[in-house]
């Protein structure tokens, strides 16, 4: 079937951006007055200087063309001046309608026969260099204020240095290892859950909503919300241009400050989830929720994961979130398997989910034993093709 331009776009802006709301968000009281916690709000020359330095210097420009080895060229001369427009939008919490505009390659991806598939298709995004530097600033600041005062779990804040999948691997493996090693004989299953189209699914409202809960410093909270009002995104695709596409709620894949934003995102769930006060571990990365229960009986967990799985939905259901049931997995963590039933499966509401004998975990393939043959299979298969 042959399909126009238009047609093509329309399918791909609902694809990266587009979402509906409908949740009913009365149940946001107005917040009564917090102390937030204190941060600088000034950026210094050495901040501007370090963050222009790491990015690339011959990377593609976006519609301004501005290279960023031009601005990096003359560094010198323009750090008072760009030192002094970021503070300006700091101080005024603005951030400019031009970096708001963003252009979006959109690529085929190699190997894909259907061409009318949505799922065929990435994007590159084309972002201006000083919008950048303004966002890795600020998301500097951010993390340096939940670090500080521990707005996130130790796992989460990791994200900050870029080592977040390791760090969430990492503790896994040790949970596992601490209640194989607990003189009580535990029963382990994981229940992995998939958000769909996660970043698309972001409520503003409720994003800000737990900044302010969490008592970031008002002056990150307004940006915050100037930087995700009122976005616009250009699709160049066969080398043709697209009209402007308003992106009315979500947050922007493939970036930094987007894995933070979600993480302040979800952190409700985790919150809720936790406060039930049986014996669960939460792991999440973005779109991918993981529960590990422990417990002496299989009927246990399974009590234990339904209610967990109530607690998901529920979190769902306010804040537009929805779950692919299709695609939950299930797994356990077993040192000797003779000893366990593999042919088990649990219920959750209407899915009945088998139990797999290994699961892929932050795109890390982990099996009963914690034994890496899976993975290093998954590695020379992928290398191949």
């Amino acid at each position: 079937m042959t399909m126009t331009f238009k047609e093509k776009i329309k399918i791909l802006q609902e694809k990266f951006f587009l979402s509906f709301f409908q949740t009913n968000v009365n149940n946001i009281a107005n917040l009564f007055i917090l102390l937030t916690m204190s941060s600088d709000s000034c950026i210094s020359e050495d901040e501007v200087r370090q963050t222009i330095k790491r990015v690339k210097a011959d990377k593609a420009s976006d519609i301004s063309d501005i290279l960023n080895k031009a601005l990096q060229t003359d560094l010198a001369k323009l750090i008072s001046i760009l030192m002094s427009l970021f503070n300006a939008y700091v101080i005024h919490r603005y951030h400019l309608k031009l970096f708001k505009k963003t252009q979006m390659i959109v690529l085929c991806k190699s190997k894909k026969s259907d061409y009318t598939d949505s799922k065929t298709y990435w994007f590159i995004a084309l972002l201006d260099i000083m919008n950048k530097a303004l966002k890795s600033i600020m998301i500097k600041k951010l993390s340096e204020i939940t670090e500080t005062h521990h707005m996130l779990s130790d796992v989460e804040i990791k994200v900050r240095c870029k080592r977040f999948v390791i760090s969430t691997l990492n503790l896994l493996i040790n949970q596992i290892h601490m209640i194989w090693d607990c003189k009580i004989k535990y029963v382990m299953f994981m229940l992995s859950l998939n958000i769909v189209k996660a970043f698309n699914q972001v409520l503003h409202i409720r994003l800000l909503h737990t900044l302010k809960m969490k008592r970031t410093s008002d002056y990150i909270v307004e940006w915050t919300c100037s930087f995700l009002k009122n976005r616009e995104t250009l699709l160049r695709f066969n080398e043709q241009m697209s009209d402007i596409c308003k992106i009315n709620a979500n947050i922007l894949q493939k970036s930094f400050i987007s894995s933070i934003h979600f993480l302040f995102f979800n952190i409700s769930l985790i919150e809720k989830c936790k406060a039930l006060k049986i014996k669960i571990e939460m792991l999440n990365f973005i779109n991918d929720i993981n529960i590990l229960a422990y417990d002496r009986f299989i009927e246990e967990i399974c009590i234990t994961l339904s209610k967990v799985h109530d607690v998901c939905t529920k979190w769902a259901c306010t804040h537009d979130v929805t779950f692919a049931s299709e695609k939950y997995e299930l797994t356990h963590f077993i040192r000797k398997s003779k000893r366990f039933d593999m042919m088990i499966s649990i219920q959750i509401e209407s899915s009945v989910i088998k139990l797999k004998s290994d699961m892929q975990v932050l795109k890390v393939q982990l099996n009963m034993k914690l034994q890496w043959n899976m993975h290093l299979r998954q590695i020379e298969v992928n290398h191949v093709t």
